[in-house]
């Protein structure tokens, strides 16, 4: 390699050390035209793994024949990116060095438009030294802003559930124990702070102990904890999925208590009897899980009759319970059940049927003979 052909092969490392630091879905190619470099988030949202052919090396007209790039670019996205790199590419060419293309990307089946930023890599000399892409979502900075307070580690987890399949997974269903008269006496701006708050503790609490986030209705929340799958998103193991829900279950009533005196201390009429949560969590050995994503949200969300039963359970549970069935806590190995104060060996069951009574017909229909055991008060880990 010349002299020359080093100081420009040099330029290009350096823009693509400083896009590695930048995480951003993006490439980069030399002076011929060859690509040089795509990113590891390029490479996710492709869905390329170790065995997929990328193209390195290869001219751009070949490299964007290739199925990871034909799949992903439509025929006119690459014809257009062909005769845009090859003007650049020349060395007289007067475009300005820094270009934005609005392109569909088909990313799971679904064409999601964004914008394509071009940077055109010259030498001091002015020599064309190759070009740089970045594929960015065309959003505003203010909507972007939004997304980037959510937990990343979370959206990762939620991200590799793009294609939707069997999980084992724990479930996790809470809200607030009469809500409806608290609802009634509470101002309704202090009753949404109070419902806002609960929200944000709850999700902060799932994302620490690795799960995801389900629906919120109101003042009720779902959580799943996914053991290890193939696809991403797990916590490790059975065990450990068993673990983290119950360490939100058993954390959560206290974060509640929390709220409760931080809204007394600035003089709403509250005291933490007026305010528990009640909890149910459950195990769902072979629950249908994904992503649903539509033009107003993206969410996870699970089927199957656990997730359900897991529903009837919360429902069940009065006055600040958290009521977990059996199959969860049998799925804890020793250390895990040491760590949450838990022994299982001294737990005793009992129908679900046996506390819902006669007022929950559904309760007792859909999840009757459930076991059931009362882990209100038990101190969670630390």
């Amino acid at each position: 390699m010349s002299d020359s052909e080093a100081d420009l092969a040099a330029l290009r490392q350096a823009v693509i050390d400083a896009l590695v630091d930048s995480r951003t879905a993006s490439q980069v190619h030399d002076d011929a035209g060859r690509l040089q470099w795509v990113s590891e988030q390029l490479l996710q949202l492709a869905g390329a793994d170790d065995s997929t052919e990328v193209g390195l090396g290869m001219s751009l007209d070949e490299g964007l024949e290739l199925p990871i790039w034909s799949d992903m670019l439509s025929g006119t996205t690459r014809e257009e990116l062909r005769a845009d790199l090859a003007r650049r590419l020349q060395p007289d060419h007067d475009l300005p060095p820094l270009w934005v293309s609005p392109v569909e990307l088909n990313l799971a089946g679904r064409n999601r438009p964004v914008g394509m930023l071009g940077l055109g890599l010259r030498a001091p000399d002015g020599r064309p030294a190759g070009t740089a892409l970045v594929f960015a979502p065309l959003l505003p900075a203010r909507v972007l802003a939004l997304v980037s307070e959510g937990d990343e580690a979370m959206f990762t987890r939620m991200a590799d559930l793009t294609e939707p399949g069997r999980r084992p997974t724990a479930v996790l269903f809470a809200d607030i124990d009469s809500s409806g008269p608290l609802a009634r006496r509470l101002p309704t701006p202090v009753y949404f702070d109070l419902v806002r708050r609960f929200t944000t503790v709850f999700d902060d609490l799932v994302a620490r102990h690795g799960g995801i986030v389900g629906k919120h209705a109101g003042d009720g929340a779902s959580a799943f904890f996914l053991a290890a799958c193939s696809s991403g998103g797990g916590v490790g193991s059975e065990s450990a999925a068993a673990r983290s829900a119950l360490a939100v279950a058993l954390t959560l009533p206290g974060e509640v208590c929390t709220i409760i005196e931080a809204l007394a201390a600035d003089g709403v009429g509250l005291d933490p009897d007026d305010c528990r949560v009640n909890v149910g969590v459950h195990w769902g050995a072979d629950l249908y899980i994904g992503q649903i994503v539509t033009g107003g949200r993206l969410e996870v969300t699970a089927l199957g009759d656990e997730v359900n039963e897991c529903a009837r359970v919360e429902h069940v549970a009065s006055g600040g319970q958290t009521l977990v069935s059996k199959t969860l806590v049998e799925r804890l190995d020793p250390d895990d059940a040491a760590a949450l104060g838990i022994d299982p060996l001294r737990l005793t069951y009992r129908p679900l049927a046996e506390l819902a009574g006669d007022h929950d017909a559904k309760a007792v229909r859909d999840a009757g003979t459930l076991a059931v055991v009362d882990l209100t008060g038990v101190s969670p880990e630390r």
